[in-house]
């Protein structure tokens, strides 16, 4: 309920209003009926309440003075003006405390009744805000927010969060380290509104919170009192997204204590990655089993071996299809497929054939690489076959330099088209990774932010040099296709968006 104090030194007024604000709407309880304003700060000193209306001419201590000890001491509490004067210099003063409401006597039903239902909304938005901001902390893994919590109650706010159910989901493949703009859509979550698609019923949306986790195609949710239908969690998110790719959901147990919440968020990630079938939507269900890399016969780890050592290419060829058939063979795990072929990769680098700079952590993160990018298991080994091919079997003499060369040529002759790492490596016949290492070890960057920066150089020119193309046209100039997404970008790179960059470096100009 919604505690409210009324002000009034007219006691039949007093009584009206009170009635009034009860019957109008049942959110509201009136815990107090002041016939003074020195009554109600008394009152407030020692009792929390959410609203305060008060008529602003009474005696001794006047309206203006509840307001202001309102404003000095319980932040958290919304006032309403009541007054018979239609002198609205009453209503200037009341807002240097904050005040935004203004009741004129007599009160109007209709009037009142749409006031009490903003301030329903607005408490219940403020209250969730406030739960969200605690929830955040306790995610970062701050400590003593129980602790904090339990002093805010004391102090009078009453903010209480319920039992808690958490769901991590994420989209497409899990990504085990933080995500590259060569690997994944940093705005895939551009067209969703998580809590709204969260949510079977229109008042539902203030139970549920909703969190980016470490990557931009994994979103938690916190859902408070209620637990979820996962199955219809997945549906609704991937109608509301308009999403098209595998989506993996796990609810971890439900929760009392929020200072149990990172733990537990870091403990679902975990099991998502280890658990989840590969290509497959759904909830992922835990299990100990598969857990390893898949087992190779002896003497087909020898003949990996033995390739290495000899370059032999095409009998490689033949023995990691055969290794694909063995996977695919039953349901597998994302975790297996990049065991397996973390486990090929260590074969092949047995006789330091692997090139130096191609340490443990870049093996598993360019693997993980190719699963995530990948839409296929198919697709996977085929990207890891070419892998193999650039980093082991091929001659190491070859003229990267010129190759690297004809690539920038190439963007800066096309970055206003639609360019990508995934797409100059179609064009130059290399997998994305490989490629992406050699240009960032010849230009010093990756691909796709060596052709962010041309497009912004370019569009920051334009922004001082042409002040009559509008931000739009400039956008499409310089290879964004969405005006907004632009915006983001240059506000992303220099602190401001395109209209503010664009004042700022004209007026140096003069």
């Amino acid at each position: 309920m919604i505690r409210v104090l009324v002000a009034e030194d007219e006691l039949p007024l007093l009584r009206g209003i009170s009635r009034m604000i009860v019957n109008l709407c049942g959110d509201f309880e009136v815990v107090k009926m002041a016939k003074t304003g020195k009554e109600a700060i008394d009152y407030l000193k020692d009792n929390y309440v959410d609203v305060v209306f008060t008529d602003i001419n009474m005696p001794v201590v006047d309206g203006l003075k509840v307001l202001e000890y309102i404003h000095t001491n319980m932040p958290g509490t919304a006032g309403v003006v009541i007054s018979g004067y239609q002198d609205f210099s009453y209503a200037q003063k009341a807002m240097q405390y904050g005040v935004r409401n203004y009741l004129v006597k007599p009160v109007d039903r209709a009037e009142l009744k749409e006031l009490l239902e903003q301030l329903r909304d607005s408490r219940h938005e403020g209250r969730k805000k406030q739960k969200k901001e605690f929830l955040e902390r306790a995610l970062h893994g701050e400590s003593g927010i129980a602790k904090l919590m339990e002093s805010r109650m004391q102090a009078g706010e009453k903010l209480v969060i319920g039992r808690l159910y958490p769901v991590y989901l994420v989209v497409k493949a899990f990504c085990i380290h933080v995500f590259g703009d060569e690997t994944a859509d940093p705005e895939i979550w551009q067209d969703c509104r998580l809590e709204d698609a969260a949510r079977k019923e229109e008042n539902e949306s203030e139970k549920i919170y909703s969190f980016y986790g470490r990557n931009t195609n994994e979103i938690l949710f916190l859902f408070e009192n209620e637990k979820p239908d996962i199955k219809a969690l997945i549906e609704r998110v991937m109608e509301n997204g308009n999403i098209h790719f595998p989506v993996a959901a796990l609810a971890g147990d439900p929760l009392d204590e929020i200072d149990q919440l990172a733990r537990t968020v870091r403990r679902l990630r975990k099991e998502i990655y280890k658990n989840w079938i590969y290509g497959q939507t759904g909830e992922v269900c835990r299990t100990e089993e598969d857990l390893q890399a898949l087992h190779l016969p002896e003497h087909m780890e020898e003949s990996i071996l033995y390739m290495a050592r000899g370059r032999q290419f095409r009998e490689f060829g033949k023995v990691l299809a055969d290794i694909r058939k063995r996977l695919c063979s039953g349901k597998v795990t994302q975790y297996r497929i990049e065991m397996t072929l973390d486990r090929i990769m260590m074969l092949l680098n047995a006789y330091q054939t692997v090139s130096d700079n191609m340490d443990v952590v870049n093996v598993r993160y360019g693997i993980n690489d190719i699963v995530v990018r990948s839409g296929s298991l198919d697709e996977v080994f085929e990207e890891f076959l070419l892998w193999c091919k650039e980093e082991l079997f091929e001659e190491q003499d070859q003229d990267k330099n010129a190759l690297m060369e004809r690539l920038d040529a190439y963007i800066l002759e096309h970055y206003r088209d639609s360019l990508n790492t995934k797409q100059l490596a179609a064009k130059f016949g290399l997998v994305p990774s490989y490629l992406s290492k050699l240009f960032q070890n010849y230009k010093g960057i990756t691909p796709n932010h060596y052709i962010q920066e041309i497009r912004l150089a370019r569009a920051k020119e334009l922004l001082v040099g042409c002040p009559d193309l509008m931000t739009k046209e400039i956008a499409q100039m310089t290879g964004y296709a969405d005006p907004s997404y632009f915006s983001k970008v240059l506000k992303k790179y220099t602190g401001m968006y395109p209209s503010e960059y664009r004042a700022a470096h004209t007026e140096q100009q003069f």
